[in-house]
């Protein structure tokens, strides 16, 4: 019989109803409906379904795909599918977290947890929502909760890239995916092109300065006798460690900004820096301990936050700079180059990426709520008003132009060819990586739970295999 201790099941539990929440914020009214149906009404959270390694499928994971694919109109016969893309993914964490090339660092995480976490905000409307749902009392302890899993998304994305890398799909390969396919492909909903331009408010030397002050004034007392793990609870807005006394284990260089290792690196074992600035906000780190090119550290992070007046005076100026793209008297692109604040598209006319996708194409009923709200009503070529919004965990002024519209359409190999040759690839892909589980089997702890033990998988997963 398989044991997991309290704690953990804590955990799978939150970690279950957080994935649903990923697969139901598709549109800007989902969320009010899903808050009506907790997810524990959805999925039971009562048994195990697989282990691989040190990685477990909960039963509830299962009943959660399933479910969301019928809600989706897919059709499927049985649960076993889902179990065994679940397995997939346990197989790439577990082989990402012990493989010495992959590389995830804790800035990385970060990033990567604020950003989806400000999308479901924008999504639900306030965080106030986002809490109720799951039962949090802080952001902080939900980002706190949320990061394993984010950790794990971004071992099993770097893994699968190293597994999968090189499929390609030629024209003939695409055309006939598609004959063959067509009829399972989706539907292609109204999408936008964007383009945007971000204005940070300009935080005044004074309010910085009396960052600076409270955290020289946290070291004092720190260097008097005070706990800095203590001070970092009460004061730190770092999500990922606040919780924890402001520590990270075993630091190497280049997991932490360059601005943070650069103070870190140069630290004496019990030494506390004086305050530094990174885009995150002010800092002092305190060095725990030197293991050769690995810090154990602790930090308190306070971020910037501009005044109303501050922000007021930003979007003022990005008002005019709209009115000067609207005049015609300059172009979006030059604006964008010579104002935008967004390092990553300022040079290439603030055209904006779908990082879910890596297209220029945003599903309209899919965008944040802010962004859908800027760009409703608008048609090709028109500017949205100047909104605020949490751009980069920072607060921001965001200006969006309508680069095309693309109405909804049933898919087709003329119009979507690109879009079916995604599809095509990453039908190669899985194949690939069918391939390389069936290779790891025979070096993996796999249980698969009494309920799937009739599934017919395409990978025998309780056979030790040679490789």
């Amino acid at each position: 019989m398989l044991r997991i201790s309290k704690m953990k099941l804590k955990y799978m539990k939150f970690k279950t109803s957080l994935v649903l929440l990923i697969a139901t914020l598709f549109t800007v009214n989902t969320f009010a409906q899903t808050a009506q149906t907790k997810p524990t009404r959805l999925a039971k959270v009562d048994g195990i379904a697989a282990v691989i390694g040190d990685q477990i499928v909960l039963e509830s994971d299962v009943d959660r795909d399933f479910l969301m694919s019928k809600q989706q109109g897919i059709k499927t016969e049985d649960k076993c599918d889902f179990l065994n893309d679940m397995m997939l993914d346990k197989m790439l964490v577990d082989r990402a977290r012990q493989d010495t090339l992959i590389k995830v660092t804790q800035d990385e995480v970060t990033r990567q947890l604020n950003s989806q976490v400000d999308g479901w905000i924008a999504q639900a409307g306030s965080e106030k929502q986002i809490l109720d749902f799951f039962g949090f009392r802080t952001m902080a302890e939900m980002k706190n909760e949320t990061r394993y899993l984010v950790e794990d998304n971004i071992y099993a994305r770097e893994k699968r890239t190293m597994v999968v890398k090189g499929a390609d799909a030629t024209p003939e390969e695409v055309r006939l995916f598609f004959e063959k396919h067509q009829g399972e492909l989706p539907d292609v909903k109204d999408e936008l092109s964007l383009s945007h331009i971000v204005l940070y408010p300009e935080v005044s030397q004074e309010n910085q300065q009396k960052i600076i002050d409270q955290l020289k004034e946290i070291k004092k007392e720190i260097e008097e006798g005070a706990s800095f793990a203590t001070k970092a609870i009460l004061y730190s807005e770092d999500p990922g460690s606040s919780n924890n006394g402001g520590e990270y284990k075993k630091v190497s260089r280049g997991k932490m900004v360059k601005e943070f290792d650069a103070v870190a690196f140069n630290l004496q074992e019990g030494e506390i820096s004086e305050p530094f600035k990174t885009d995150f906000g002010y800092h002092i780190v305190k060095l725990e301990k030197r293991r050769g090119q690995e810090l154990d550290l602790r930090h308190i992070l306070i971020s910037l936050k501009p005044t109303e007046e501050e922000i007021k005076a930003a979007t003022n100026k990005l008002d005019s700079i709209r009115v000067l793209i609207g005049d015609n008297k300059m172009t979006f692109k030059d604006a964008a180059l010579r104002f935008s604040d967004d390092k990553y598209t300022k040079f290439n006319s603030g055209n904006l990426t779908n990082p879910n996708s890596g297209e220029d194409r945003f599903e309209k009923m899919a965008l944040p709520l802010g962004m859908f709200t800027a760009v409703s009503g608008l048609n090709e070529g028109d500017l949205s008003s100047v909104f605020e919004d949490d751009f980069e965990n920072r607060k921001a002024l965001r200006l969006l132009k309508v680069d095309k519209f693309y109405p909804a359409h049933k898919i087709n190999y003329e119009d979507d060819y690109y879009r079916i040759q995604k599809f095509a690839v990453q039908d190669k892909e899985r194949t690939l990586l069918l391939d390389w589980v069936k290779r790891q089997v025979g070096d993996a702890f796999i249980k698969i739970g009494d309920a799937y033990k009739n599934c017919d998988f395409p990978i025998d997963w309780e056979k030790k295999q040679v490789k």
